[in-house]
């Protein structure tokens, strides 16, 4: 389709810009250069060591969250949910800051994994409590998630305030931020963030039939249950490979899936497909914006996907009541 092919020519043109446009800016030549042509400058440090892993490490971010967002407000049968309103970043938040200050585990491939579980393991939490309190409903599933949100945050803070040597390494990363990641983390999350990304697409047409309620589903054949249990493993491990990789990068999973929706139709396949390059578009432009917000300083760029998804659930909000 036309529309995916102007999304993979906006992502590519997105990540140019982002591994050259900074405090110091770079031309392409500088950047073929240092990619192909290695000879040590300064500029050619900075590009492989610092912008590139930011330039590829931003859009894996955004498309895994986008593909969680897809697969959570349908699940959950409201398009206000997401990663974030269901408490799986703060779960996934909450299960690296215990590995890391109360085991000691520091490697990246624990980490990644640590969050992976984290994630899933609250989201099994959050859809437990719903279902024991009167069933899924859509506004049940997102207080709950906030609720749980609230409670993972406030460990963390509490976690974090009795360790000061842990605050200082973590602080910056609990923002979200792509600053300093090196491209390890995309060896070590990648294959997170494909399979996840994998089951979801396998998972679109029984998820075309969730959309409805979970008798019709039934009554079409969907194994709903198992359906379930494969998305929160799919959501697990794409929200806590993003996690690792950025920290809590908040509202990603909101935003992307209502742009997906507008531009592709309501089938998952498409919709899977259009989030993983618009959450990855989107991610990668924030980053980028996030250098200039309080320039020569640079912002997390958790903060500016807040704010504009701050903005649009409070317009989907009105919508809703109005």
């Amino acid at each position: 389709m036309p529309i995916y092919a102007l999304l993979v020519a906006t992502l590519i043109a997105a990540m140019l810009v982002s591994a050259t446009v900074g405090y110091r800016i770079y031309d392409l030549g500088q950047l073929w250069d240092a990619l192909f042509h290695f000879d040590g400058t300064e500029a050619a440090t900075v590009l492989t060591n610092l912008r590139l892993p930011r330039a590829v490490i931003a859009p894996l971010v955004g498309a895994a969250l986008g593909i969680a967002g897809v697969q959570v407000q349908t699940l959950s049968r409201n398009r206000i949910a997401s990663p974030d309103t269901l408490g799986l970043n703060a779960g996934a938040s909450l299960a690296v800051v215990v590995a890391s200050s109360v085991f000691g585990i520091g490697s990246l491939a624990g980490l990644s994994l640590t969050a992976a579980l984290g994630a899933l393991v609250t989201s099994l939490v959050v859809f437990a409590i719903a279902a024991g309190a009167g069933g899924l409903s859509p506004l049940r599933i997102v207080l709950i998630g906030v609720t749980i949100a609230g409670l993972g945050q406030s460990f963390v803070q509490i976690i974090l305030t009795t360790n000061e040597a842990q605050l200082q390494n973590l602080l910056f990363w609990l923002a979200g931020s792509f600053v300093d990641r090196p491209m390890t983390l995309v060896i070590n999350c990648g294959p997170f963030v494909l399979v996840g990304a994998v089951i979801a697409f396998l998972l679109a047409r029984p998820l075309d039939a969730l959309q409805a309620d979970d008798s019709t589903a039934t009554s079409l054949g969907v194994p709903v249950g198992l359906v379930r249990i494969g998305c929160f493993f799919s959501v697990a491990l794409l929200t806590g490979a993003a996690v690792a990789m950025a920290g809590p990068v908040s509202f990603v999973g909101l935003v992307v899936p209502h742009a997906a929706r507008r531009l592709v139709g309501l089938r998952h396949d498409r919709q899977i497909i259009a989030a993983a390059l618009v959450g990855a578009v989107y991610t990668t432009l924030a980053d980028v914006a996030a250098r200039f917000v309080i320039f020569p300083l640079e912002a997390p760029v958790g903060a500016v996907t807040a704010v504009v998804g701050g903005i649009v659930l409070v317009l989907l909000l009105r919508r809703r009541i109005a």
